[in-house]
């Protein structure tokens, strides 16, 4: 077998690999039946149990992170021998932003937004409880103003944010991606033109100025570095297929 076979071969069973880790990691569910009494040795055994669980989580995490850096070195060496190595690095490394398959750092922005503080609510203010709190659409109009800004990755508590990411309500929570729930606040960042980012919550009929006018917190900071982590979860194409060409 030639070494440019070799190389391929070895690239593609490490992918088949960090592939099967991702979804391993992706689908692992913690869930407890406390039943009708909780006892505190009930609570112990629970504890040891989220403990093994937390430290079944950071080895398959670094497991995937010692094969995608494996799968990293055979993609540069076979670009260097193969191809135009500058150049399909730069390509590989542009889809793997697209999937959301990387940690990315860069210029940015980090937005806080939370509930109106109880204590500001005044007896007499004609307005619904319901007004002064963080909805699911506000958190979807402030990722719709980051893209339109030119945001090139955005993360909402830690969660990589993707075109199929889900936003929705869960009742005092928010659903965010596949199962992460999160209450307020919530912490955005975004990778891109801190000037062009912040600036476009400045426009006139952005959601910044309908958040404010309720009381509600929201603040942003322009900042030199933003990191946001990969996805974390299964990626799964049922029906979208590559175009053939004739």
């Amino acid at each position: 077998m030639s070494l440019k076979k070799e190389y391929l071969v070895i690239s593609i069973m490490c992918a088949f690999l960090s592939f099967f880790l991702v979804k391993t990691f992706g689908n692992q569910v913690y869930s407890y039946d406390i039943g009708e009494s909780t006892s505190v040795k009930k609570i112990q055994e629970l504890m040891n149990q989220l403990e093994k669980l937390e430290n079944s989580k950071e080895e398959l995490l670094e497991r995937l992170q010692k094969l995608e850096a494996k799968i990293s070195d055979h993609e540069a060496v076979i670009a260097e021998n193969i191809y135009k190595g500058e150049e399909i690095q730069k390509q590989l490394f542009e889809a793997r932003v697209l999937a959301g398959l990387t940690d990315i750092q860069g210029p940015g922005v980090e937005i806080i937004l939370n509930d109106r503080k109880k204590d500001n609510i005044m007896p007499g203010e004609m307005y619904s409880i319901t007004d002064f709190i963080v909805h699911d659409s506000d958190l979807l109009e402030v990722i719709n103003e980051l893209k339109a800004a030119g945001a090139e990755a955005i993360g909402i508590n830690g969660v990589r944010i993707l075109g199929n990411s889900r936003i929705s309500c869960g009742g005092p929570t928010i659903n965010v991606g596949d199962d992460q729930r999160f209450a307020p606040p919530f912490v955005i960042h975004a990778i891109g033109d801190p000037d062009a980012l912040a600036g476009y919550f400045q426009r006139a009929d952005s959601i910044y100025h309908i958040l404010t006018f309720y009381g509600l917190e929201f603040s942003i900071k322009k900042l030199d570095n933003v990191r946001i982590p990969r996805y974390y979860g299964e990626v799964d194409f049922k029906y979208a297929k590559p175009v053939k060409e004739d």
